[in-house]
């Protein structure tokens, strides 16, 4: 199904905007296709961030402005939560409904009920309990939500298996970091060879492909090392986001040649730069920009 393409993400947003998105799974032990639409209306827009709500109802097809009229803020009660409101502040640099959501679109405007008001003025004014975040946390909100009304046996079996497999990747990283990462210089990334074990192909992607993938992370260590010992997290997330983009660009002409030794090659590189950088938080975000 062919969806119109969001407003660019170098485009404001205007307060009372309703956008449609098509779900996401929850984790990775989800399935991997939902079948499910949500929607998110803008609160508040200014040039510091823009306020969202995700809104209550769930649909099997993209919805029409219509269908979201008498829609209010979703609630939240899955696991800890306790019935807060789904809204959420993101700042102006994280505003990318493109990388965020699936298949988004622009449904139309409609006027802000008090109750939204009010929920965006609290997030306006920092107030105590309200979020910031990526537009990712929608998603999760909606699917979230559905999923614990109407499928909450296996939404909780998911949840502990994510548990354990993200505790054994953090036990891995703290491996990793003791032996590796604290003492890793951009001088050592450059004299290494990226994607070393890709060959032959296949199993692994075209020559042409690995040498290119090559060449755009070892042009972005050069261009991290030369933002100084220091660098600005703006700065270098703009560097790694670029670089995953590539990839998705790339991956996508090639048609599918990341799998999971590529992807887990690709990640690890990538948090390695973001070490180097002195921006390990960025890490953090990496899995929400990439597409493969």
């Amino acid at each position: 199904m062919n969806l119109k393409s969001p407003a660019k993400t170098n485009v404001s947003p205007r307060a009372g905007e309703v956008y449609a998105f098509r779900t996401s799974p929850f984790s990775e032990f989800a399935p991997p296709e939902t079948g499910r639409f949500g929607a998110f209306k803008v609160l508040w827009v200014d040039d510091r961030f823009i306020v969202v709500a995700a809104l209550t109802g769930i649909w099997p097809s993209p919805p029409v402005l219509e269908d979201t009229k008498r829609a209010s803020i979703l609630e939240e009660h899955r696991f800890a939560y306790t019935g807060r409101p789904a809204v959420l502040g993101v700042t102006r640099d994280l505003w990318e409904p493109e990388t965020d959501q699936t298949d988004v679109h622009l449904l139309g405007e409609l006027r802000l009920t008090a109750n939204e008001q009010a929920n965006a003025k609290a997030v306006s004014a920092f107030a105590i309990g309200t979020s910031f975040g990526t537009l990712s946390s929608i998603n999760y909100a909606v699917e979230g939500e559905w999923r614990w009304a109407n499928d909450c046996d296996k939404l909780v079996e998911e949840a502990a298996l994510k548990t354990a497999s993200d505790n054994a990747k953090r036990a891995a990283r703290k491996e990793r970091y003791r032996t590796r990462l604290a003492q890793l210089t951009w001088e050592q990334l450059l004299s290494e060879t990226p994607f070393e074990r890709w060959s032959p192909s296949p199993p692994y992607p075209p020559e042409d492909f690995t040498l290119a993938a090559r060449k755009v992370v070892l042009d972005a260590c050069v261009a991290l090392r030369d933002l100084g010992a220091k660098p600005r997290r703006a700065e270098v997330r703009a560097i790694l986001k670029e670089t995953v983009q590539w990839f998705n660009e790339a991956d996508d002409r090639a048609g599918g040649v990341i799998e999971t030794e590529e992807r887990d090659d690709i990640f690890a590189l990538l948090e390695e730069m973001a070490h180097v950088a002195r921006q390990k938080a960025l890490v953090d975000e990496i899995d929400a920009w990439r597409e493969w």
